[in-house]
């Protein structure tokens, strides 16, 4: 009769168990187009372009110096040729990484400027990467919403401490009141009452010199 151990037959229930997981991770897997170009710079502004398809698009902006040192300005433009980006001269190292997202159709220049700076030929490595985020929509949104949950439930948590703080600091008040008046009175009955024993031994004294006074007469 044929035998089959026990551990090999459970290695493979958990493979099988975890067959599906691996598949739905390649699945949500998103690769970026990604374009390299090494750029000659002279005493002048060099640019790259690209063209969004659609909107919201992430976009990756690389750029490194091997050679001619980092004194030159870096600019992301929109299709309107407004600012995105802007890295001037001494603000960056020899490499720098952006990251932004695209909201306007169009074409989005990336320029080295290097026509205010020193004269040496720099060489600049550009890799610009794009991908779309519509695609990680369906699994974004999840998260946010367990992100607002959590942070909902966060500031409950810290709302509640500081009820409790309010509570604690109010009753220490209390407690200080609550002591002073203790010691207070007790210092007050103790007034009073040494009070009434003077009082007392006066009278006594009293007492006793007006009978020794009569006696004697």
């Amino acid at each position: 009769m044929l035998k089959v151990s026990a551990f090999p037959l459970a290695l493979f229930n958990i493979f099988l168990w975890l067959l599906p997981c691996v598949r739905h991770a390649e699945g949500v897997r998103v690769r970026p187009t990604t374009q390299d170009l090494s750029l000659e710079v002279n005493k002048e502004e060099v640019c790259m372009y690209s063209k969004g398809a659609q909107r919201s698009e992430g976009v990756m902006f690389h750029y490194r110096t091997p050679r001619g040192g980092s004194d030159f300005d870096v600019h992301i433009r929109d299709p309107h040729n407004r600012t995105v980006y802007v890295s001037y001269a001494g603000e960056h190292n020899g490499e720098g990484r952006v990251y932004f997202t695209k909201r306007v159709l169009g074409e989005y220049s990336y320029c080295i400027d290097n026509s205010l700076y020193s004269a040496g030929r720099k060489t600049v490595h550009i890799t610009i990467g794009m991908t779309s985020l519509k695609r990680w929509r369906e699994r974004i949104d999840p998260l946010m919403r367990l992100m607002g949950h959590s942070d909902g439930f966060m500031m409950a948590m810290h709302d509640d401490q500081m009820i409790f703080r309010l509570r604690e600091r109010h009753l220490r008040q209390k407690l200080d009141e609550t002591r002073k008046l203790v010691v207070l009175r007790g210092v007050a009955e103790t007034v009073v009452i040494l009070f009434v024993c003077t009082l007392q031994v006066i009278l006594v004294r009293r007492m006793f010199e007006r009978k020794g006074t009569r006696a004697v007469a």
